[in-house]
């Protein structure tokens, strides 16, 4: 048997209408009390009464496929990838935003490069003491202060 036929994962999750159409081509349109408290079970945190709650929109949709099908409506199931959108002459033709890369071999779009920011070049200048701030804040002769406190710090400290 395929990996995927003994598939246990219990995150699976499936629609209400797919559930809807399961409980209908098995011929139910309703549950027993029985039936919800194994769901209670087997999921280990809701109580029965939860699930009993839960799957009224679902019986109630599976009784209306139920009819619609007795009445004899066909549905249509969705076509696989390879046998949508032909050349037909009706079909409009692709976009800029509908056209895929064609360029790659397994049809899948790549992701655009981003353009690198232009940044200012570094100038090859050597570090200064200077803070930059000539507009009057500092003392002009904050450089020789600082040398010789660091002096008196080494002397006295």
């Amino acid at each position: 048997m395929a990996k995927g036929a003994t598939d246990n994962d219990p995150s699976k999750m499936y629609s209400a209408d797919v559930v809807a159409a399961v409980l209908t081509a098995s011929g139910t349109t309703s549950l027993s009390m029985k039936q919800y408290e194994l769901m209670s079970a087997m999921d280990g945190t809701r109580t029965a009464s939860s699930f009993q709650h839960a799957f009224r929109a679902v019986l109630a949709r599976a009784k209306e496929l139920k009819t619609r099908i007795d009445n004899g409506e066909v549905f249509e199931p969705v076509q696989p990838i390879s046998k949508r959108g032909g050349t037909s002459a009706t079909n409009s033709p692709a976009t800029p935003k509908k056209r895929k890369n064609t360029s790659d071999e397994d049809g899948t779009p790549s992701k655009k490069k981003a353009t690198a920011k232009s940044r200012p070049k570094k100038t090859a200048d050597e570090p200064t003491n200077d803070l930059g701030d000539n507009d009057g804040d500092m003392p002009h002769d904050m450089d020789e202060f600082i040398k010789y406190e660091q002096e008196w710090d080494n002397a006295y400290a």
